[in-house]
């Protein structure tokens, strides 16, 4: 239900924005590159099924999905560690999650993984 949501905000986005394009590539296939933080879909396949199914009977019925989805990453101050976290270490209903460091232990807050962190329309 969650990816249901968010793909329904990101499409209506996407169909606001084709309506700003004029004379768009007659003939290519549309591409829609979206980036999304790790915390904001629960299932890969939920969001792609939800996008499929929400596509229907629009201009972006023919579209291909090229979703990535974006770590959560921690960055620690005590001792300069940098990288991206194991899925399920954050609670994604945690508005401020904080972790140990995997190196040396102090309490972090993590960065990114939240929401929509891009979308691209590519005509082909």
């Amino acid at each position: 239900m969650h990816e249901y949501s968010l793909m329904e905000q990101v499409i209506a986005h996407i169909l606001a924005e084709l309506k700003k394009v004029e004379n768009p590539p007659e003939g290519s296939s549309l591409e829609v590159v979206l980036r999304v933080g790790a915390l904001a879909v629960h299932s890969e396949a939920a969001t792609r099924t939800a996008y499929e199914v929400l596509v229907k009977g629009t201009p972006l019925a023919q579209s291909r999905l090229n979703l990535t989805i974006e770590p959560v990453t921690l960055t620690c101050a005590a001792c300069g560690y940098a990288g991206a976290l194991p899925e399920g270490t954050v609670d994604p209903h945690d508005q401020s999650p904080l972790v140990e460091c995997p190196r040396c232990g102090a309490v972090t807050p993590v960065q990114g993984g939240r929401g929509v962190e891009g979308i691209e329309l590519r005509w082909e």
